[in-house]
């Protein structure tokens, strides 16, 4: 019989201790140029829906995401965001009506760059 070794008053990615529902937002940006901070999506109830809106968004530019309505705010200029391909992706958390993210929890990811290895390790 297996034993629930979660802790009393957390549900992973849903509920802190406090019980106070997260909100998880896509924070998508680009390495081109330099690299910009694009776009925020969200608020998600899940960190698994930020996450599918962030896959979604590489190789798109922010400009297409907010024109096909995925709900979000932009962060860079108007022609940055219609033409820098979005290359990479934080997933954030944040308490409702709060700005900050939370800083003990977040997710990175983006685009396999061309020309990298991968190295196996034993």
């Amino acid at each position: 019989m297996a034993t629930d070794t979660t802790p009393t008053g957390i549900d992973h990615d849903r509920t802190p201790a406090g019980g106070t529902d997260w909100r998880f937002y896509a924070v998508v940006g680009t390495s081109v140029q330099g690299g910009h901070t694009l776009a925020r999506f969200g608020p998600e109830r899940t960190a698994l829906a930020a996450l599918r809106v962030a896959v979604q968004a590489v190789n798109h530019t922010a400009y297409s995401m907010l024109e096909q309505g995925v709900p979000g705010d932009p962060c860079a200029d108007p022609p940055l965001l219609e033409r820098l391909p979005i290359t990479e992706f934080n997933i954030e958390r944040r308490h409702p009506g709060s700005a900050a993210p939370d800083s003990t929890w977040r997710l990175s990811g983006g685009r396999h760059q061309h020309g990298a290895r991968r190295v196996r390790v034993a």
